[in-house]
C-alpha cells in the first residue's frame, strides 16, 4: 500500500489510505485534489530517483518537465488557498477559534508555512532544475499528507463531529 517516495517517507501508493481519511466528506475530496497532485508531481521527470539534474534531457524534455511542474504547482498553488480557506472558515464556524485559539493558529502557522514553500518554488523555476524542484515539492506534499492530516486536520474534524457540534451535519 505504501512506496518510499523519493524523500524516503512512506507515501500511499494508489489512493488515499483510510488512515489519512478525517471522516469528513468536505476535507477528504480535497485531500484526494491533494493527494492527485502528489501522483501528478511524481510523472514529470523520467527518472526522479536517480536523475541528479535536468543537465542530460534535450530541450525538448526540459521544456515538457517545465510546464508539467508549472501545471502541477499551479494546481497546488489554487488548491491550498481554497483548502486553506475552508479549514479556517470551519475553524471560526465552529467555535473551535474561540475555545482553543493556540491549536487553530499552530493549524493556522502550518497552511502559510505550505502556500510559502509552494510560493517559493514558483519563484524559483529555472528548467535546468525542475527535478531538484519536483524532489522538493514531493517531499512537500509527503509531508503535508503524512503529518498535517495526521496531526491538524484529524483534529478539526473530532471537533465538528462532536455531538454538540452545530456544524456537525453541515460540512
Amino acid at each position: 500500500m505504501f512506496e518510499q517516495g523519493i524523500g524516503g517517507a512512506g507515501v500511499p501508493a494508489d489512493t488515499m489510505p483510510t488512515g489519512l481519511l478525517t471522516g469528513n466528506r468536505t476535507i477528504d475530496l480535497e485531500h484526494q485534489e491533494l493527494f492527485a497532485a502528489l501522483k501528478a508531481a511524481r510523472t514529470i521527470c523520467l527518472d526522479l530517483k536517480t536523475y541528479s539534474s535536468c543537465a542530460g534531457c534535450g530541450e525538448a524534455r526540459h521544456q515538457q518537465c517545465e510546464q508539467a511542474l508549472v501545471d502541477v504547482l499551479g494546481n497546488v498553488l489554487s488548491f491550498v488557498l481554497d483548502h486553506f480557506k475552508t479549514e479556517e472558515s470551519i475553524m471560526r464556524d465552529s467555535l473551535l477559534m474561540m475555545i482553543d485559539r493556540e491549536l487553530c493558529q499552530v493549524h493556522m502557522e502550518d497552511h502559510a508555512g505550505i502556500s510559502a514553500m509552494v510560493e517559493r518554488m514558483v519563484r524559483e523555476l529555472d528548467s535546468t532544475q525542475t527535478v531538484s524542484l519536483v524532489r522538493e515539492l514531493d517531499q512537500l506534499l509527503t509531508r503535508w499528507v503524512a503529518q498535517h492530516i495526521a496531526t491538524h486536520d484529524v483534529a478539526l474534524v473530532n471537533w465538528i463531529e462532536r455531538e454538540d457540534s452545530a456544524l456537525r451535519t453541515s460540512f
